[in-house]
């Protein structure tokens, strides 16, 4: 033990057996190669390779190590530890083997720091090794301290009052330290008290006195210069003659002959220790985590910045037109619009039959009470509406192929003269309430579901392109800067019928604003008109499909822009990796590879209300939401909240980084992992 800091770590190799015994120190032990037994009280653990136990100040404990183990010890004082906590009986917790509350990985690491300066990183001073020692007691302080109350409910009355004693022999023993004035504090007779300490010790109150004082002065003799009179005073003995002889009886030989001989001594065991610290570089396992070399080294010029959009916050996918009623669905909507910054807010089925439009049969008459309750609050909170006018199913998937409800929740317009009229009225009533220049800001969009052919009207001879072309007529002529678009084709399937969508519209003169498609990172494959999903194990699957939509673009001469209107890793409702920092790795991964060859993203979606069921009766149940059910933000809401802290200026970007700076040369450097 220092006698300085009152700390102390070896590294040992067995064999060592120890009896039962008491002791002042706190000793920490951590098995680096082999294994142990460890006796503290009544019970025995075998420790294995990076076990830890904590041998405490005053309890009974014992160890017997096998020969060809090599263990850490790490000693703290009574005095150092009562001195640094505050507290006179600091008993700890720590047995890696019999806790399966504590997580001991940081402790493992601060061993293995410990471990390495011992082995490869010897220092010219003890002052880092002092550090981690410090270290790993505020480890154990923060993690492993016992309360208070701990004593009087689990310990037994002799470890109690050995403890005390102990504490008192640490404080005393080299001054005055007697056993009768022990005695008067305990509350004992001093009789009493020597027997009890006879009992648990094996040796007397002043054998034991004597044994603490030739320890320290031992230390003394083989690590300083003192001279032999200064030793004996400040181990506690009355003068030099009784240090001698009490010295003399011990160890057999006079203080000064002991110097001579244990320094030669010392030194054959520097060697032993060498030779042990060559075999532990050898082992390896001993190299703490964050010694290993890794990460990238990246060069950028920062005075190369340019001002960049980001595409990533403008829409939020809400979903169904009446979902949107529900005032959970409101909250968190408003919560991520006011978090995140999104300015549209995108919904369909905006003629389902719980918004109670019109039948489908009859023209005229329309009911619009429940589609102004939605639209007054997103206008009310300056959200602008994103609406695709298109008709899909109320679903919700568990994995690509299966899934957990399907609800057809549209009106089935009879005709298309129904349909058209309806429209047309829906437009001009939006226009009237709340005026041009706000609907104007507007985003309108005819989706077509491919997938489960969901048409917007009866008709033998049903075209989407006249649908389209008359979505687009009725809100240019009312609205002529809302923006109107489609057809929310699926990304990378039946390119051909997205490109004849073009070219038709060019035929009759309603040239999209913007051309719509849905994007996750499956492939598409249409066997027997039906269409299956395979998970895509391409890295760059989402940028070479927004590549090739450029590229039907460039060679259909459409100057359209290309909006994403759904996004996400995943496609399921179900998929705890939507609830994992996987999503959110692949959120900043992707809008990386993606933000330069697109217009807008529109992520998918914003609260796991949407796909609400029978199911859904945990905290967190796999949804597409940013948010679950209880307003707690997911990785993904976070990742997005990264981005948009990214500064003005673009830098730089690569497979694992994002640079960007601002006006006042402040630098944002996003790193993730995917």
């Amino acid at each position: 033990m220092d006698i300085y800091t009152g700390m102390e770590s070896r590294i040992t190799r067995g064999e060592i057996q120890e009896k039962l015994h008491y002791q002042p120190e706190t000793e920490v032990i951590f098995v680096i190669k082999g294994h142990i037994e460890a006796t503290v009280s009544d019970k025995v653990y075998i420790l294995n390779k990076n076990d830890v136990i904590v041998f405490n100040s005053g309890l009974l404990h014992g160890m017997n190590v096998d020969r060809d183990a090599i263990i850490c010890v790490v000693c703290y004082s009574y005095n150092m530890l009562s001195d640094i906590v505050h507290k006179d009986d600091c008993l700890f917790y720590c047995n890696s083997v019999a806790d399966d509350i504590h997580s001991y990985r940081n402790l493992r690491e601060i061993f293995r720091e410990i471990v390495y300066q011992h082995v490869v990183l010897p220092h010219k001073t003890q002052c880092l090794l002092h550090g981690l020692l410090y270290k790993l007691l505020d480890c154990l302080v923060e993690n492993f301290l016992l309360e208070e109350s701990w004593d009087s409910t689990k310990a037994n009355d002799a470890d109690a009052r050995m403890r005390q004693i102990f504490k008192y022999i640490e404080q005393n023993f080299r001054y005055n330290a007697s056993l009768s004035g022990l005695a008067e504090s305990m509350y004992m007779s001093a009789s009493t008290l020597s027997r009890f300490f006879k009992k648990q010790t094996g040796v007397y109150f002043a054998e034991y006195i004597n044994q603490m004082r030739l320890k320290y002065a031992f230390r003394e003799l083989l690590y300083t210069d003192n001279n032999i009179t200064r030793i004996a005073s400040d181990s506690g003995f009355s003068n030099l003659s009784v240090f001698n002889r009490t010295f003399r009886e011990h160890y057999g030989m006079s203080p000064t002959d002991c110097r001579k001989i244990k320094k030669t001594d010392i030194q054959k065991k520097e060697k032993e220790e060498q030779q042990l610290l060559k075999e532990l570089r050898e082992i390896g396992g001993i190299y703490p985590e964050k010694q290993i070399p890794s990460g990238i080294t990246v060069e950028a010029d920062v005075t190369a910045g340019e001002i960049y959009d980001k595409k990533w916050n403008k829409t939020i996918n809400v979903g169904s037109m009446n979902t949107l009623m529900l005032a959970n669905i409101q909250y968190h909507l408003v919560y991520i619009v006011e978090n995140l910054g999104f300015k549209y807010a995108r919904l369909w089925n905006v003629f389902s039959k719980k918004m109670m439009i019109t039948d489908g049969i009859h023209i005229g008459n329309y009911n619009y009470d429940k589609v102004d309750m939605v639209l007054d609050f997103m206008v009310s909170h300056k959200i602008i509406p994103f609406l695709d006018m298109g008709a899909r199913p109320d679903t919700a998937v568990r994995t690509e192929n299966i899934v957990l409800y399907f609800e057809d929740e549209n009106v089935q317009f009879k005709s298309r003269e129904a349909w058209e009229e309806t429209v047309s009225a829906f437009i001009h009533h939006i226009v009237q309430r709340y005026g041009e220049p706000e609907t104007s800001k507007w985003i309108f969009e005819l989706g077509y579901d491919i997938v489960h052919d969901i048409r917007c009207y009866e008709d033998e001879d049903y075209n989407y392109i006249n649908a389209f072309q008359h979505l687009y007529k009725t809100v240019k002529e009312a609205a002529p800067a809302a923006q109107v678009g489609g057809p929310m084709g699926i990304a990378g399937l039946k390119s051909g019928s997205v490109a004849e969508f073009l070219r038709q519209c060019k035929d009759i003169q309603c040239v999209p604003d913007f051309v719509s498609f849905i994007l996750f990172p499956y492939r598409n494959v249409e066997k027997n008109g039906e269409v299956k999903y395979l998970r895509s194990t391409e890295p760059k699957m989402e940028k070479e499909t927004l590549e090739e939509i450029n590229a039907l673009l460039l060679r259909e001469d459409i100057e359209s822009k290309i909006y994403i209107s759904e996004w996400n890793s995943s496609i399921s409702s179900r998929n705890y990796l939507n609830d994992s920092c996987f999503r959110a790795a692949y959120i900043v991964r992707t809008l990386t590879q993606l933000w330069d060859c697109v217009d807008m993203i529109c992520v998918w979606m914003a609260s796991d209300w949407v796909s609400n069921y029978f199911d859904t009766n945990g905290i967190a149940n796999g949804g597409n939401g940013l948010l679950t059910k209880d307003t707690i933000c997911k990785p993904a809401y976070h990742a997005l909240s990264f981005m948009n802290s990214l500064g003005k200026y673009f830098i730089s970007k690569g497979n694992n980084y994002i640079i960007t700076s601002t006006d006042k040369k402040s630098y944002y450097i996003l790193c993730f992992n995917y």
